[in-house]
């Protein structure tokens, strides 16, 4: 298994752990942009999470090392969307909690990467 494809797979469990955190603790009701109905919320979180496992277990699906380098890019940003969301209304968000090991994953990514 190659460093990218490690750092996928332990970003999307770390991932799916920070679904559950937001689907637990209210995300679909004070997200910042706008308010959606519990169902709507879980319907995406399932979809969104299926097509990365599937991203996963298919090795070869083209371009899929695009993907997963995507998806780590993508969890960074959420990581500090979630920060900065917290430190804005200076309280808990939901999906905090989990937010910093996204961040810490994909650190320890780049500079493996890099060095």
């Amino acid at each position: 298994m190659e460093l990218l494809e490690q750092f996928f797979l332990i970003s999307l469990i770390a991932q799916l752990a920070h679904s559950v955190e937001e689907l637990s603790t209210g995300f679909h009701k004070k997200w910042y942009l706008f308010q959606m109905p519990f169902w709507m919320f879980l319907t995406f979180e399932i979809v969104f999470s299926a097509f990365f496992i599937f991203v996963l277990l298919t090795p070869t699906l083209p371009y899929r090392s695009i993907i997963q380098a995507f998806f780590l890019v993508l969890m960074f940003t959420n990581g500090i969307q979630h920060l900065i969301w917290a430190g804005c209304v200076k309280k808990y968000v939901p999906g905090l909690i989990t937010a910093p090991v996204h961040i810490g994953i994909f650190l320890v990514f780049y500079f493996s990467v890099l060095f």
